[in-house]
């Protein structure tokens, strides 16, 4: 996962056993608080079932059309989707490290020298260039708002 300037990046120090919160569970609450966020802005974000992270529709990062779920190895799993949000989670003993990054208003250039979260020919947006003048800021503190109401 690279991270720069135009991103906002939230590490959650949370003791999974003491929430009662499973792996797979915590993904899901960080994919969602992050979705309601880009929701707060008018993007729709999407979750895939095979590759952690939350997506959008490059073509129209507005709608709401369900998207349909393709095994993530298959060649055209990703057509049409930009990766706006990567997840990096590691537990140790319970504990939560490392987290999330939601590309705000960044320079995209970086990402076309790695393989997004390990799939070759990934494309990666921002908010900006779906069309939102937020600053990182602003998301921030949604996504801080979110976070608290998703993990509490």
């Amino acid at each position: 996962t690279y991270h720069g300037p135009g991103q906002v990046v939230a590490y959650p120090l949370l003791d999974l056993k003491r929430r009662g919160y499973f792996v797979k569970e915590y993904v899901y609450k960080l994919e969602e608080a992050i979705i309601r966020t880009l929701a707060a802005f008018a993007i729709t974000g999407h979750r895939l079932r095979h590759a952690p992270g939350v997506y959008v529709r490059l073509a129209d990062p507005f709608s709401h059309a369900p998207l349909a779920q393709k095994d993530s190895h298959a060649a055209d799993a990703f057509v049409g989707l930009g990766k706006m949000a990567a997840l990096g989670v590691k537990v140790s003993k319970h504990c939560t490290y490392h987290g999330l990054a939601l590309n705000v208003a960044m320079d995209l250039t970086p990402f076309s020298s790695i393989n997004p979260c390990g799939y070759a020919g990934l494309a990666t947006t921002d908010m900006a260039s779906c069309g939102v003048a937020a600053t990182p800021a602003e998301v921030s503190a949604v996504l801080a708002e979110q976070l608290e109401r998703w993990l509490a």
